[in-house]
């Protein structure tokens, strides 16, 4: 019970002063307990969470909802403040999971495997069985609660009254992380993973010996991700005519600091490092870009210098794949390389073009 008297900010400053003490030596059972702790903890954060929601406080900011204002002050990425705002409100109506959770029972993890698995719509039916399914997913791994919990809610969907329920659909995300890379997340219903799944197990190439270190079974799937990305780009007919027009990503580089082997960035002002820029703007259509300050373009020139398809084509002839030592991929997965790249004076003709894939 919250009391106003006492507030929760005494305990809070106790709570702050303690951890700043606080020393844990690298031992496994101290480790363990602390983590339990932590788990502890979320529970009561969420609890707070769904007080804080109930009363509307996150509004007096001007906020437009908890998740904005975890956010705001939580600093919380969408995606996790979407999580913990999904939590508190569907604990609203699993109060054994919830106390559950505050006595370290249940972990954090499992408690995210019931809340991915128990709709709004099913929740009732859930809290009806907490009491017998709480002690059986408590002695459970993390991946079998996710299991037990999953053949659950799909008896559940068999069991309701009225119309079968849509299926989820898939969904995929791409987002800018803190150093400029990308990260892909999302998830993909049964069907639409078996095809992605497929895809990616075909595309991934044969790792021989070679130097250096073998990539990890996860670089591979990544470069065949790119690589089917990059044959529908180069192949479909839905973007491209047949003449080998391809789509492009714009680079923005001065061409002092091309020529020179410096870095340029993308569009959007992602920096790209100086060996991404220049293979980006080997086979590439380069156009004058003249501004006038950082805002104000002056002249949009024609292409300076492109590989032709009939280029392309007498060069699909000579060389047949891709000259990297040992690599035979087809032409469709590569791209024309200068051996003498054009920013140094090399010319775009035959003798200095070569196949190469992006190995």
């Amino acid at each position: 019970m919250y009391d106003e008297e006492v507030g929760g900010v005494g305990s809070i400053k106790e709570l702050a002063a303690a951890l700043g003490c606080l020393q844990v030596a690298p031992v496994a059972g101290d480790i363990e307990e602390l983590l339990a702790l932590r788990d502890r903890l979320d529970a009561k954060i969420s609890d707070a969470l769904r007080a804080f929601d109930a009363l509307g406080s996150w509004a007096e900011d001007g906020s437009l909802s908890l998740a904005a204002w975890l956010g705001a002050h939580g600093r919380r990425s969408a995606k996790e403040a979407h999580r913990e705002v999904l939590t508190a409100k569907r604990l609203c109506q699993l109060p054994v999971t919830a106390a559950a959770w505050a006595e370290g029972v249940l972990s954090s993890s499992q408690v995210g495997a019931v809340v991915a698995n128990v709709s709004a719509e099913h929740a009732s039916l859930y809290a009806a069985h907490e009491e017998e399914l709480t002690p059986v997913l408590a002695g459970l791994s993390v991946r079998d609660t996710a299991a037990a919990m999953r053949s659950w809610r799909l008896h559940a969907e068999a069991t309701s009254d009225g119309p079968e329920p849509p299926s989820r659909p898939s969904e995929l995300h791409l987002s800018q992380t803190l150093d400029g890379r990308r990260e892909l997340s999302g998830h993909l219903s049964v069907e639409d993973a078996a095809v992605v799944e497929a895809a990616i197990a075909a595309a991934k190439r044969d790792v021989g010996p070679g130097e250096g270190p073998l990539p990890s079974a996860a670089e591979r799937r990544a470069a065949a991700l790119v690589d089917l990305c990059r044959w529908f780009l180069d192949n479909s007919s839905s973007v491209s005519s047949g003449s080998r027009s391809r789509p492009h990503v714009s680079v923005v580089v001065g061409l002092k600091e091309l020529a020179s082997g410096g870095p340029g960035q993308l569009a959007n002002g992602t920096p790209l490092p100086a060996r991404t820029t220049e293979w980006l703007s080997c086979d590439s259509e380069l156009h004058r870009l003249v501004m006038a300050g950082r805002s104000t373009v002056l002249d949009y020139g024609s292409t300076v210098r492109t590989i032709s398809p009939a280029l392309w084509a007498a060069l699909v002839v000579r060389d047949r794949h891709c000259r990297h030592p040992g690599c035979d991929l087809p032409p469709p997965w590569c791209d024309a390389h200068h051996v003498v790249h054009f920013s140094k004076g090399g010319p775009t003709r035959l003798d200095n073009l070569v196949l190469g894939c992006t190995l």
